[in-house]
């Protein structure tokens, strides 16, 4: 089998709404993100009471990574064949005579064995969050729009931005896609047998959160908005800096040992395109 893990890209997706435009959507929350259970029902501020304390801008990680798998192979079957009239009781096929017969209910039929000529290709893709592991179920949609390639992954965190670390590696990534794709042949013998990682990226996308406060009572709450969708969410808090650092080595993790885990013994030839890796990440 040969196995081909393309290029890995890490890419930072440009704001698709405004400053402007989230801000108006975090202040029609932040009443709402100052309150806590019934009480807080009960107790909600005045809008023109709660202030904005300050503003973060932050980028979370999610995966996408695509394959194709590609079979060629030939295997031997027993054709079952209805003959054209109840009176048929053999047929000459290409100078070979069969029988015509009789089988319970079933029309009279004659058998032959033929060798099939297969080929399967089978294309898969995953969006997976790089914290949690979980799916992006829009993340097709996300990828879409204006981006940029980061050589340097140092430079996220320029500006004061939050960059999030990614908790999942791309080997997890690759080797749950590669369980999927990888599949048993009923074949006699196999041509082609072939796998190709055409795409192992990952993706930062931006997401701002504005913190208010209600000075009467020092209460404060935290609005988020998706940058992309835009998408709003409260939370209790802020987000800490991030002072781990993990190189692009360490992020994209990937070689025979990945798919060696899910093949053992087997064998596997497998090509892996790298770009130069930095340290500084």
């Amino acid at each position: 089998m040969d196995i081909q893990l393309g290029e890995p890209h890490i890419y930072s997706l440009e704001p698709r709404l405004p400053m402007e435009e989230m801000l108006r959507r975090a202040e029609e929350r932040k009443t709402a993100s100052l309150g806590t259970g019934i009480g807080g029902l009960l107790s909600r501020p005045k809008s023109e009471d709660v202030v904005l304390l300050a503003t973060q801008r932050r980028l979370e990680p999610f995966w996408h990574v695509d394959c194709h798998a590609h079979y060629v192979y030939d295997r031997t079957r027993t054709y079952t064949i209805p003959s054209s009239a109840p009176d048929v009781r053999a047929v000459t096929l290409l100078g070979e005579d069969f029988a015509v017969v009789q089988s319970g209910k079933a029309p009279a039929a004659f058998m032959v064995s033929l060798m099939e000529h297969c080929m399967e290709d089978i294309r898969d893709e995953v969006f997976v969050d790089g914290q949690t592991g979980v799916a992006v179920a829009n993340g097709a949609s996300l990828i879409t729009g204006p981006r940029t390639e980061v050589m340097d992954p140092a430079t996220l965190g320029e500006d004061e931005t939050i960059v999030i670390v990614p908790e999942q590696r791309a080997s997890a990534i690759v080797r749950q896609l590669l369980a999927k794709m990888l599949r048993p042949l009923q074949a006699d013998t196999v041509h082609e047998e072939s796998l190709a990682m055409d795409h192992i990226e990952l993706f930062y996308r931006p997401i701002v959160a504005f913190e208010f406060q209600l000075p009467a009572k020092d209460r404060r709450g935290v609005v988020e908005v998706d940058a992309l969708t835009g998408d709003v969410r409260t939370a209790s808090s802020l987000k800490m800096q991030i002072t781990r650092r993990v190189s692009r080595d360490a992020l994209f993790d990937i070689g025979a040992d990945t798919v060696g885990l899910l093949v053992p013994g087997g064998s596997i030839a497998v090509k892996l395109a790298r770009v130069a890796l930095d340290k500084g990440y």
